[in-house]
Order: structure tokens, then C-alpha cells, then sequence
């Protein structure tokens, strides 16, 4: 997480440098990676580092309490399951969380002001399906703006065969997305 936040606070200082508008930064990851940036508009926030626009979140690792119904029900699936997340989780918060749980784990956060617009990707067939919807509905609780994009037929990192009709279909709609969030006014 430390990071990613060095890396944005990198990006945001050479920002001229690298012909990037500091108003249009936007994070995003899948799985883990959509963990790592959800928190990222947290850490950002809290520490009055650079104003994110956006955050697009697929198929995301967001909960290390693993309680969900998806969590149970793809316990032993192919390719990641439950019981790889909770290794996962395990291995990640091994020495603590430092008082910092929230930054791990985003769907502990209670405080989601001044948190960029969303776009939030679950997969039917992905253990973290139902993490993603719930952050959703959190996010949408507080008056975030959330584009929720639920992909039917697909499990975690499907998006790896980019030769298939619906892979193409999901990432044309992430294109627009990301699109419409760092060029509003087209």
C-alpha cells in the first residue's frame, strides 16, 4: 500500500513532466490490485495527497473478514477460490495491520467522503463476487457514484482470454468508463 502511495505521490509531483493533468488521475487494479486501489483513494484522501477522479475496481480483493456468500460458495473453485484468498489474506496481514486495517481491508472503511466515483466489475463465478457488491452499495450509501458492471458466465481473471467476445465486450465498456470519468466533458 506504502507503495502505491509513493508511486501516486511520484506520478502527481512529475505530473507536468509526464503531460498528465493532475485533475485526472484515476486508479485502478483487478483482484488484489482492486484492493490496493480502493484503499489508495482512501490513503490519499486522509493524507491530502493528490485528488483521485476515479477508481475502477475489478473483480477486487476488498474484505479480509471473508463472510460472503460467494466467499463459501466457490470455496474450491478453479483458478482463484477460497481457500487461495484466504492464504492470501493470511500471508498479507501476517504482522499486523498496524492500525491500518482499513487501508487492507476497504470494506472496514466507515468514512467514504470525499471518495472518487467507481466502476466495480464482479465476476458471477469469482469467490469475490459478493465483495464487490456490497462495496458498491457502501460506496453508493454514501452518495459515491458507482457504475456496477456484474459480468455473468465469468470467473476471477476471465479477462485473460482477450481473444473472447465478452472479454472484448467488458473491456470496451472499462474503456468508456475510464473514459467518460478522465474526460468528462466529451
Amino acid at each position: 500500500m506504502e507503495d502505491c502511495y509513493s508511486a501516486l505521490l511520484w506520478l502527481a509531483r512529475n505530473a507536468s513532466r509526464l503531460g498528465i493533468d493532475k485533475k485526472r488521475i484515476a486508479v485502478a487494479g483487478d483482484s488484489a490490485g482492486g484492493g490496493l486501489a480502493a484503499a489508495l483513494t482512501h490513503m490519499s484522501r486522509d493524507r491530502n495527497g493528490p485528488k483521485l477522479c476515479f477508481q475502477m475496481l475489478v473483480y477486487p480483493a476488498l474484505d479480509h473478514r471473508q463472510k460472503t456468500t460467494s466467499i463459501k460458495e466457490y470455496y474450491d473453485a478453479p483458478g482463484w477460490n477460497s481457500l487461495l484468498n484466504k492464504q492470501m489474506w493470511k500471508i498479507y496481514l501476517k504482522n499486523g495491520h498496524f492500525g491500518m486495517l482499513s487501508y487492507a481491508s476497504p470494506a472496514v472503511s466507515t468514512c467514504f467522503e470525499k471518495i472518487p466515483s467507481a466502476y466495480i466489475e464482479p465476476a458471477q463465478y469469482d469467490c469475490l463476487r459478493d465483495e464487490g457488491f456490497e462495496y458498491a452499495r457502501k460506496l453508493e450509501d454514501h452518495g459515491v457514484s458507482v457504475e456496477l458492471n456484474y459480468v455473468e458466465g465469468a470467473f476471477h481473471a476471465f479477462d485473460i482470454m482477450q481473444s473472447k467476445k465478452l472479454v472484448r465486450k467488458v473491456m470496451a465498456r472499462r474503456i468508456s468508463a475510464l473514459s467518460r470519468a478522465l474526460h468528462p466533458s466529451k
